[in-house]
């Protein structure tokens, strides 16, 4: 839990970082942050309760929040919509590696800082990255299971979204253990 902690107050202290930073050139006025969250459950909910109650602490600044649903297709159209509605800082969760890249791109290139993350894209147009060391956690859940079963047994693995940087990379460490 302290992990979990620590990823969001990093992420919730870098945003402001960066507004702050981009406000130091220009007047006083109110900003907007675009939160494109690839799915909806109690984890995102979570993340967006904690992105609300710090920006209470800072005038000026409007949250807008999106939520694809693990669709692909809708977090592109919910990213371009952001942007054309005029936000001044993008903060997303890719529901996949690649699938939503090209919005991201569209956003950086249009000059919005953009913080990528818990999830990985392969683009290289963004600001900043926060995330945990999935692989490290399919490493040290694979080596639980190892020590469980002293050698012998059968493993199934349940996978989260195909396509997911943590699922991949989960599973990678997990088998990696698993193979060692």
């Amino acid at each position: 839990m302290i992990r979990i902690n620590l990823m969001t107050s990093m992420l919730i202290s870098l945003l402001f970082c960066i507004m702050a930073f981009s406000a130091c050139t220009e007047q006083k006025q109110n900003r907007v942050i675009g939160v494109s969250q690839c799915s909806e459950d109690i984890w995102r909910s979570w993340q967006n309760s904690e992105m609300k109650m710090e920006a209470n602490f800072h005038e000026g600044v409007e949250l807008r929040f999106a939520a694809a649903l693990d669709d692909s297709e809708r977090q592109i159209q919910q990213i371009d919509s952001l942007v054309d509605s005029g936000i001044n800082l993008l903060i997303v969760a890719p529901n996949q590696l690649s699938s939503v890249s090209p919005a991201i791109d569209r956003a950086y290139d249009k000059g919005i800082p953009v913080i990528v993350f818990e999830r990985k894209t392969d683009s290289q147009k963004y600001t900043a990255f926060v995330s945990a060391d999935n692989y490290e956690m399919g490493l040290l859940m694979g080596e639980y299971v190892v020590s469980r079963l002293g050698g012998k047994g059968r493993v199934m693995e349940i996978l989260g979204l195909k396509g997911s940087s943590p699922a991949d990379e989960r599973h990678n460490g997990f088998v990696d253990a698993l193979n060692d």
